[in-house]
């Protein structure tokens, strides 16, 4: 029978209260610093300390990329130090999951995936805007609340330091630093050596996202349309979390502040056109008359005004 996991007491300066999970090679902590103000510690692989150069861009990246991530939709990060030969990255609390948690657990709905996909645009935009891409995009460094009102990135200037020891795409994959399965969110010339990468990776991995959480499944080779995958999704959806997914960086939105004004304008078109639907429904049911051979219709039709109406709260929220 496996024996659980050593917890360390402390770790730095800070004190271990619980092991929160694995991050692939990585493990994760949730401490309390010397204030007792809730942190979350990351403990990155053993390999990483065996390089020097590693360790100097480790702590040099991450002091640059601290103050970028002052920002709502960012999980800011409080400093870095080692542990033992392990590297640590101390940053703030929040209360929620990942997404890939979320996303097991259950469908979510459409204004929920907008709702992500708003922080996640506006996330990385702030970070564009401050010269960091983020390259490495999945549902596991999304962090929601359970009601989706908080959404933040995290690991934004970690997200290489993984499988920085590894000397190729194989090794990576045999330690399991990289998942098989998220190398499918990661944009096409994140994988050749010799491409440019710029921010629009991150829009492609966003797409990736959006994809899923519209369609309730996992990416692969081939991306289907939302709307033929899951009939509660609106056509105009499909056009927008395709663009996202073009093979080349020209084919995709120009910018995360692009992308955000694209899924504003799709959501007022999906707002009117509930309202309008309301407003049709409703004069029908006004213009009725009563009587017995109209009784089932007008039934079918309030019970359409109700789910109408239930629609358009969370829409109109």
């Amino acid at each position: 029978m496996p024996q659980p996991p050593t917890i360390p007491e402390a770790i730095g300066p800070y004190r271990v209260r619980e092991l929160l999970g694995k991050a692939g090679q990585s493990t994760v902590y949730r401490a309390e610093d010397a204030k007792g103000r809730p942190v979350a510690l990351k403990l990155f692989p053993r390999r990483l300390t065996e390089d020097p150069a590693a360790v100097e861009r480790f702590h040099r990246e991450l002091a640059a990329v601290a103050p970028v991530t002052r920002h709502p939709h960012l999980v800011h990060v409080l400093g870095t130090g080692q542990h033992g030969d392990r590297l640590y990255v101390a940053m703030e609390m929040v209360e929620g999951t990942s997404l890939d948690r979320a996303l097991k657990a259950r469908r979510v709905s459409l204004p929920e995936a907008f709702a992500v996909m708003r922080g996640v645009c506006r996330g990385l935009a702030h970070a564009h805007q401050n010269g960091w891409v983020h390259r490495n995009l999945t549902p596991r460094n999304v962090l929601v609340s359970p009601d989706f009102a908080t959404v933040k990135i995290s690991d934004l200037g970690a997200s290489g330091f993984e499988s920085i020891a590894a000397q190729s795409l194989t090794a990576t994959l045999s330690t399991g630093e990289i998942r098989l399965g998220a190398l499918y969110y990661l944009a096409p010339e994140t994988m050749d050596n010799k491409a440019a990468v710029d921010a629009r990776a991150d829009l492609y991995s966003a797409g990736a996202i959006f994809h899923e959480m519209l369609t309730g499944r996992s990416p692969g080779p081939k991306f289907g349309l939302p709307s033929q995958l899951n009939p509660d999704v609106p056509s105009e959806v499909d056009v927008v979390a395709l663009r996202c997914l073009g093979r080349r960086p020209d084919e995709r939105y120009a910018s995360a502040q692009d992308l955000l004004a694209a899924l504003e304008r799709l959501e007022e078109t999906l707002r009117l056109r509930v309202l309008t639907e309301i407003r049709e429904a409703g004069s029908l049911l006004r213009g009725g008359e009563g009587g017995g051979k109209r009784t089932l219709l007008y039934a079918g039709i309030a019970l359409a005004v109700l789910a109408l109406l239930a629609l358009a709260f969370f829409l109109l929220r």
